[in-house]
């Protein structure tokens, strides 16, 4: 068996709450191995009463290369952060967190872009739909901004938190797309997307009732276990394009390698499923 991890490995860290139905371990690490980087993705679990305490540490880690940010984390990380993008000051999130070499946090946000990306490299058309995003938290907020960038004709949101989802409506109309809030049902809407974490365990319900939902509408889950989640499966009976949670991840791998200046190589959805075959 070849050398997995020395003294010299660098460290890319994802934390969350909970960690084990995260995919990036698995992938990011066979993405190292491929293109000859001595790395590993290791899965943290922090709470987020200790989120704060948990990233101080961490700047006196030399060999901490950065981190990904999952649920529930992201909101909250935004603050944790020394410098912020453009993208990640608008959406208030971040999901990548740079570690400088003065020991400083730069952080980003790329859920949004790397769903966007997924419809597009499939091939689907973005622009003039009518979207309802389900779920106004970091991920949520991400996905609901790129949609209106990429020129949905309208971006509504549903969230249990009523005052959070007017919150991100009111965000989107002031950036110049038509908004609004609404149900978690997906009649009149053409683009819907679960932004939430319903559908993770096998006892959850439906995130979004599929009632009225036409064919040819397009439907996204970001949730990554299981792929097929039962909004997804319910929208593809109906005939529609279905997207689960892991073509969000795997179509910000590009941006990541980027963003964490990673060494050239193939980091692509197609290199994705070479190298975690099997």
């Amino acid at each position: 068996m070849g050398k997995i991890i020395d003294g010299s490995t660098q460290l890319l860290g994802i934390v969350g709450d909970p960690i084990r139905q995260v995919r990036a371990p698995e992938v990011w690490s066979a993405l190292f191995k491929a293109n000859g980087f001595n790395a590993a993705c290791i899965p943290l679990h922090v709470k987020p009463a200790d989120l704060q305490a948990f990233v101080a540490g961490l700047k006196t880690i030399q060999n901490i290369v950065g981190l990904i940010v999952t649920i529930p984390h992201k909101p909250a990380a935004v603050h944790l952060c020394d410098a912020l993008t453009t993208r990640a000051e608008l959406v208030r999130s971040v999901n990548v967190m740079r570690r400088e070499p003065d020991g400083r946090w730069t952080g980003d946000i790329l859920d949004g872009f790397g769903f966007v990306q997924g419809l597009v490299g499939s091939g689907q058309r973005v622009a003039g739909r009518r979207a309802l995003v389900v779920g106004s938290g970091g991920v949520g907020t991400a996905i609901a901004f790129a949609i209106a960038e990429a020129k949905a004709a309208s971006v509504h949101v549903a969230d249990i938190a009523k005052d959070r989802a007017a919150d991100l409506a009111s965000r989107l109309e002031a950036a110049g797309t038509p908004s609004g809030t609404s149900e978690a049902v997906a009649q009149g809407f053409d683009l819907v997307v679960n932004a939430s974490p319903i559908g993770m365990k096998n006892e959850d319900p439906i995130a979004i009732d599929p009632a009225g939902l036409e064919r040819g509408a397009l439907a996204g889950d970001v949730v990554v276990h299981p792929p097929l989640t039962p909004w997804l499966s319910a929208a593809k009976q109906r005939g529609c394009h279905v997207q689960p949670g892991t073509v969000m991840m795997d179509n910000q791998l590009m941006a990541m390698r980027d963003f964490f200046r990673f060494p050239e190589g193939d980091y692509t959805p197609a290199n994705v499923a070479r190298v975690t075959a099997g």
